[in-house]
């Protein structure tokens, strides 16, 4: 890449119709293509790229957390594989190489504490548990797995967590991050009775929950907590 182009933090490109001003460091195909059309060109104050399906949401997921994703779509599985398609067309590294375990993990960052030294709660980090459920989504539906049988009951642990932390994950995350998992993986009848359990809310008042899915501070009473028994 020239050293102009290397020296500016934020580069012009105009994607289908619109033009966006963005950091290219953190897309790693938009900074090949940069350096292959500056190369191509003496002068360019601005780069053209064809449509991006749903270029801007993930590029609000990149930039302001991936918990934006799901604010963003409808409960509509099939649009969620195009963002993760989108994703991983602009070679990012959605998944930071964390294994099923460690996000698992993480998504539990979201569950507030109790420091019995220091005798204070701890308040759980409910934007980073938000970030951790769309790469718990992105794994189910792109990710590889080695061992089908074994990866799908951890996979399983960490949906069921999910859903059953209503406090933390709204409903169209948990409704989304559900039907991946149902897609992807073969389950049984006593996994779907255990998922179906957190489901049982009218349909009014998961239209409330889901109008209120931003982030904050106060945690309600976490279910669920450990590994299933499958």
């Amino acid at each position: 890449m020239s050293k102009s182009l290397q020296s500016t933090s934020r580069t012009a490109i105009r994607v289908g119709d619109v033009r966006y001003v963005i950091d290219i460091s953190k897309i790693p195909y938009m900074a090949s293509f940069v350096d292959f059309q500056a190369n191509a060109k003496t002068q360019s104050t601005e780069f053209v790229h064809e449509p991006i399906p749903l270029f801007d949401i993930a590029l609000k997921g990149l930039e302001s957390g991936y918990r934006h994703c799901f604010r963003s779509l409808p409960a509509d599985l099939s649009q969620h594989h195009v963002l993760c398609e989108a994703y991983d067309y602009l070679r990012i590294d959605v998944l930071g190489g964390q294994s099923i375990n460690e996000i698992f993990s993480d998504l539990k960052s979201g569950q507030s504490d109790y420091d019995r030294e220091e005798r204070r709660k701890i308040k759980g980090n409910k934007s980073k548990a938000r970030d951790t459920a769309f790469k718990l989504l992105y794994s189910i539906l792109l990710g590889d797995f080695n061992d089908e049988t074994k990866d799908s009951a951890e996979v399983f642990n960490a949906v069921l967590y999910l859903v059953s932390h209503s406090a933390t994950f709204k409903w169209r995350t948990r409704s989304v991050v559900r039907a991946a998992y149902e897609e992807r993986f073969v389950f049984s009848e006593k996994q779907k009775a255990a998922l179906d359990k957190w489901e049982k809310m009218d349909a009014a008042k998961l239209a409330e929950e889901d109008a209120g899915d931003v982030t904050t501070e106060e945690e309600s009473d976490c279910y669920y907590d450990s590994d299933y028994s499958i």
